[in-house]
């Protein structure tokens, strides 16, 4: 058992609090994607957004969601030993750099953008205008989230999660806002997706009131300077150095998947393979958003208490608990993608101008990227364990490896497999990742008590495999039944009984999972339904 202080609640059952918060958002963003494959399809102007919006979002996904949080949160621990004034002077004047520097870089991009984008994506002279027009209005939320990423940090580090996880539930309800209260009254393509940027920007805005809001609120507010001497700038600077370079080489990937698949959608006119790797993406971002992201979180904190509280011993265990429940968690949705990525595509996306052909498109792709969902959420795990020693640089030199793997094999594979070669690439590098975080844990002292965690995924199989032979039989002899009748019997749309078959698959398959694990003893079982039963036990009777 590892010795904890009383009241400390362990990494992985915050994280459950988190999760379920996390859960509401990614609900809410399949909805949004829905209506996004309804409203634009695969031609031209969603190829256009998704492109627009890739780029401001692979600058947030490198500070908001990675280095600049991660690296803030120890200089902020520090600090608040000092005292609260001290943390508080502290955050203002961080904030107030990186809104100069966010200032000066988005005006950068604006003003160079029409020279260097249209090249980027290729096309016609059309399409890179397009590019360029939504990009410009887009980007502004590299500032908006990079500063809530500030402030939900903050609230993190005093293990307030309700907040910060609404983030993404305000911007994906900005999304929907704009689809069923605006678009109503505009037909035009063209219109609909400059409202929906502009909606979104607004939404970005709405994240930074409310996230800036709730950190004064409970008096943690930063007290804003604009001090560029100021020790801790420093401090999170050279951490964030070797981080931002070891993301770059990541957003760098990014940058030429963008292009290997806009170069490929150009040699194969009406493949739709930018659009098609960005739906495929998102369905594999439900389950390590959820899981990957929500034990990042909650993990850093833990561990940087540890450290500050002299006890080191516990760190290898918490790091051993976390990655056994994020194997626990991600391996059935690895599985239940792979099997069932045809049905969630229907089910999600289909109708209006997303068509069956649009599916079987971003199908294949799909089912490389669910093979590597465990391994896509166990990075950010191990990411986190080095940013609480401080370590951004061996993280870096790992990224470095895994960004030239991953282009070598795009460009080996994709006049074999397509657009399909990127996702492989993306799910090879992900497992080399893993292999070498894990491996270089060791400089820190950190044994991760590998014989303990695999015995527990070993113990998994029965319930895996379980679940495996249900979905199988759901897939491959209960779906084709369904559709059939519910076609001829009752006259239910295609849409319609690809969502009834998914329900049919899905139900059951959490029933098996979860009844053979407890059955087999499985404590990550054990932590969940205790946790449910605990509040259902706890609700007060009428």
């Amino acid at each position: 058992m590892t010795n904890q202080v009383p009241g400390n609640t362990s990494s992985t059952k915050r994280s459950l609090a988190l999760s379920f918060y996390t859960f509401l958002s990614r609900i809410l963003g399949l909805v949004r994607d829905h209506f996004m494959a309804v409203s634009f399809g695969t031609g031209m102007v969603a190829s256009a957004f998704s492109v627009a919006y890739r780029l401001p979002n692979m600058f947030r996904n490198l500070l908001a969601e990675g280095t600049l949080s991660q690296s803030f949160m120890p200089i902020f621990s520090e600090y608040e030993k000092m005292g609260v004034l001290e943390a508080r002077v502290m955050a203002g004047t961080v904030l107030s750099f990186l809104f100069l520097c966010l200032s000066v870089f988005v005006a950068f991009f604006w003003f160079f953008a029409a020279q260097f984008l249209p090249t980027l994506v290729g096309g016609s002279p059309e399409y890179g205008n397009l590019v360029v027009e939504l990009s410009l209005v887009l980007f502004f939320l590299i500032m908006t989230a990079s500063l809530s990423s500030i402030f939900m940090s903050i609230s993190n580090s005093h293990h307030k999660y309700f907040v910060p996880s609404l983030s993404p539930i305000i911007l994906n309800f900005s999304y929907l806002i704009v689809f069923l209260f605006v678009f109503p009254f505009y037909q035009e393509i063209r219109d609909r997706v400059f409202l929906l940027a502009y909606g979104i920007v607004c939404g970005g805005i709405l994240q930074l009131l409310v996230q800036a809001w709730f950190v004064f609120r409970n008096g943690y507010g930063p007290i804003f300077r604009l001090d560029l001497k100021h020790p801790a700038i420093k401090k999170i600077f050279k951490l964030m150095l070797p981080a931002a370079l070891g993301g770059s080489f990541y957003q760098i990937g990014l940058l030429v998947d963008i292009f290997l698949a806009n170069y490929i959608q150009n040699q194969n006119p009406g493949l739709g393979a930018v659009v098609s790797l960005d739906y495929a993406q998102r369905l594999v971002q439900l389950p390590t958003g959820i899981i990957g992201v929500a034990l990042a979180t909650t993990i850093l904190p833990s561990l940087l208490k540890d450290l500050r509280e002299g006890r080191e011993e516990n760190i290898p265990k918490e790091i051993g608990d976390v990655l056994s429940f994020a194997f626990f968690l991600t391996l059935p949705a690895s599985i239940g993608l792979a099997v069932l990525g045809e049905t969630v595509l229907d089910s999600i996306y289909y109708g209006g101008r997303w068509d069956h052909l649009a599916t079987i498109t971003a199908f294949f792709p799909l089912v490389f990227y669910s093979l590597a969902i465990p391994f896509y959420s166990i990075n950010k795990v191990l990411v986190s364990s080095y940013y609480a020693f401080s370590d951004t640089k061996t993280p870096l030199r790992i990224q470095l490896v895994s960004f030239f793997l991953s282009v070598i094999v795009s460009i080996s594979l994709m006049f074999f497999l397509k657009h399909s070669a990127i996702a492989l690439a993306s799910a090879l590098s992900s497992i080399v990742t893993s292999s070498l975080l894990l491996f270089y844990l060791k400089a820190h002292q950190v044994k991760i008590p590998f014989a303990s965690v695999g015995k527990r995924v070993l113990k998994m199989v029965p319930a895996l495999f379980g679940l495996f032979f249900w979905l199988i039989v759901s897939e491959w002899v209960i779906k084709p039944n369904i559709h059939s009748l519910g076609n001829d019997i009752f006259g239910f749309s295609y849409a319609n009984l690809s969502r009834l078959s998914l329900s049919v698959s899905i139900f059951p398959a959490v029933v098996i999972y979860f009844g053979i694990a407890t059955y087999t003893g499985l404590s990550e079982s054990e932590i969940i339904l205790g946790r449910f039963l605990r509040r259902w036990k706890q609700k007060p009777k009428s």
